[in-house]
């Protein structure tokens, strides 16, 4: 009888245990390119985070220094029998996911994210273009996906199906960059609303 002999490249995996673990503590470093990126809707993440971003994904650009803020709201309906004055059971009723970023590259992609207009095609002599933005228009739906890595941990927050929800006010102000704060709400695609990737970066 022969015996399979191990791989010595392949490192043995400890399965998951709940722990005081110093290395399961992350910080919110951008990933290449800036960590922020946009697609047509309905595009998929890459395959796993050793998995680069690739057409038709395109950096989003940059954002403030306070980073992209990933949130979370629930409505739920108390379930209160006669016999009680507490909730015998509450029924999530309402689950929405966030994405908010203030903007700061002002072009033709970011301003139209933040109008919630068409994208307008800039001039190939001077990067110009005009884009209005319809009365009876709006509700542009994209993809969307925050990269962050720490050393080689990547952690992956994509929407496949977004829209605008909030925007906030762009102050002109000097020695400021111009501001263009956004809030995305995740839209459900294939009754998935949001996916989470963590993993090794290589």
């Amino acid at each position: 009888m022969t015996t399979a002999t191990k791989d010595p490249s392949v490192e043995p995996q400890a399965a998951w245990a709940a722990s005081l673990t110093a290395t399961e503590v992350r910080v919110g470093t951008p990933g290449p390119t800036g960590g922020l990126w946009i697609a047509p809707a309905g595009t998929a993440l890459p395959a796993d985070t050793k998995t680069a971003f690739a057409s038709p994904w395109l950096p989003l650009g940059y954002v403030s220094d306070a980073g992209p803020t990933v949130g979370q709201n629930t409505t739920k309906q108390d379930i209160t029998p006669w016999q009680s004055i507490a909730p015998v059971r509450s029924v999530i009723t309402l689950r929405e996911v966030t994405l908010h970023m203030i903007l700061w590259q002002v072009n033709a992609q970011s301003l139209a994210l933040y109008f919630d207009a068409d994208q307008p095609v800039p001039s190939v002599t001077d990067g110009s273009f005009t884009m209005p933005v319809q009365a009876d228009k709006g509700g542009h739906i994209y993809a969307f996906a925050v990269s962050s890595i720490d050393g080689n941990n990547v952690l992956r927050i994509g929407m496949t199906r977004a829209s605008l929800t909030d925007a906030g006010d762009m102050a002109l102000t000097r020695a400021s960059a111009v501001p263009m704060e956004c809030t995305l709400t995740a839209q459900v695609d294939n009754n998935v609303l949001v996916t989470v990737q963590s993993g090794p970066a290589s």
